[in-house]
């Protein structure tokens, strides 16, 4: 892969930060051809509009086809490679805005009447402020919009025969130095406003991580349960509709679904037979005790962690534990987080216990639907069955 930026590999932070604010790019950019066509449709001789405009199409597909691959493989959240790839296809069709801006603007002299070239200068000069703050990697967005572009105004300027245009070259010239050092500036904080959120963020995450691996050294199940568990609710987030953001979170926090387990006596909780009536109500107190592990946090993460260790045992008809809360009253991470819950748990081998099958545990579920389960849910469960057999498949314990 050829780079045409001297420092463009990015962190995973910064190139989500950078897809999810192109759009905007995008549509001001399409938004600016237009009306640079439809002013100077009857000023420019066709030839010159014919070429205009096709190269603008032909970069906006580019820039377009950008985002889309990004929303595409957004999910595989961890494969920064793929990511930062697909920036370099981005930065390619930001360099040929750039330079096709340039070039535009000897296209528009070459006919445009003297009362209109100041409008045109306005617009040239209007992008350039525009193109450095359209997104975050702002010495990178410099290099590849805005020097192609003014450069090429500068060249232009420099050689025709008017005092007038030599001062431009010399402003032309001056802006660029200036942009450069002020977008040189403007990237190392960003840089490092980036890798501070990150650093937070990865901090949050190995907290949720530790403590779900604390209760795991208490219980009879194994990490590759949280493993899937979490993952099959991460999916099914997804699938029911919820911002890419939200289901993430869903991801780490249901992992701390019983992480109230850690203050069950270990009789109790390692017990191979059935539990008494005494025993199970102690056991139903992990929700509790899950909740007071978690609650008093600011964090929106730790909040939903929280959310989930307390309801993911309530059922959809009330009469779960540890509140009989019924229906949508339940919040979505812990009717999410239940029903691939006790999904993964029927279909897992325990020293009390053999594992179901997939066909019996997905008839199951939807068996309780409107019963234990969100019926809506089980519905998007259902769908992305192929998805949990796939990962099953290569998450074994």
């Amino acid at each position: 892969m050829i780079r045409i930026l001297p420092n463009s590999k990015l962190t995973k932070e910064a190139l989500h930060q950078i897809y999810q604010t192109s759009p905007y790019g995008i549509g001001g950019h399409f938004l600016i051809v237009l009306i640079f066509g439809f002013l100077f449709l009857d000023i420019l001789p066709t030839p010159i509009l014919i070429v205009y405009l096709g190269i603008h199409i032909l970069i906006l597909l580019l820039r377009t086809y950008t985002v889309w691959k990004y929303n595409k493989i957004k999910p595989d959240i961890d494969n920064t490679d793929i990511l930062q790839r697909s920036y370099y296809y981005y930065i390619l069709g930001v360099f040929a805005t750039g330079l096709t801006w340039g070039l535009s603007f000897l296209l528009f002299h070459y006919d445009v009447p003297t009362e209109y070239s100041f409008f045109v200068y306005a617009i040239l000069v209007g992008l350039a402020g525009a193109g450095i703050v359209t997104i975050g990697n702002i010495l990178s967005i410099y290099l590849a919009f805005m020097l192609p572009m003014l450069g090429t105004f500068a060249v232009w300027s420099f050689f025709q025969e008017s005092k007038l245009n030599m001062v431009a070259t010399v402003l032309l010239l001056g802006m660029m130095i200036f942009y450069y050092f002020t977008a040189r500036r403007y990237s190392l904080h960003f840089a490092k406003a980036v890798k501070e959120k990150e650093n937070a963020i990865k901090a949050k995450y190995e907290i949720i991580q530790r403590l779900s691996t604390a209760s795991e050294l208490k219980d009879n199940e194994t990490g590759m349960h949280i493993t899937r568990m979490s993952q099959y609710a991460y999916l099914l987030a997804l699938e029911c509709g919820l911002r890419s953001s939200m289901a993430q979170d869903i991801l780490y926090a249901s992992a701390m679904h019983d992480v109230g387990k850690i203050g069950i006596p270990d009789h109790i909780l390692l017990k191979e037979a059935k539990l008494n009536d005494e025993e199970w109500a102690i056991m139903q107190n992990h929700t509790y005790i899950g909740k007071k592990l978690l609650e008093g946090s600011e964090t929106a993460l730790i909040k939903l962690s929280e959310s989930i260790a307390y309801t993911h045992h309530e059922k959809y008809d009330g009469t779960g534990y540890p509140r009989g809360l019924k229906g949508d009253d339940i919040p979505i991470g812990g009717r999410i987080t239940a029903i691939c819950d006790v999904f993964d748990a029927l279909v897992s081998k325990r020293p009390y216990k053999e594992g179901w099958t997939n066909d019996d545990a997905f008839s199951f579920i939807q068996e309780k639907a409107g019963i234990y389960f969100d019926p809506e849910l089980v519905v998007h469960f259902i769908n992305i069955k192929p998805k949990i057999v796939e990962f099953q498949r290569t998450h074994q314990d």
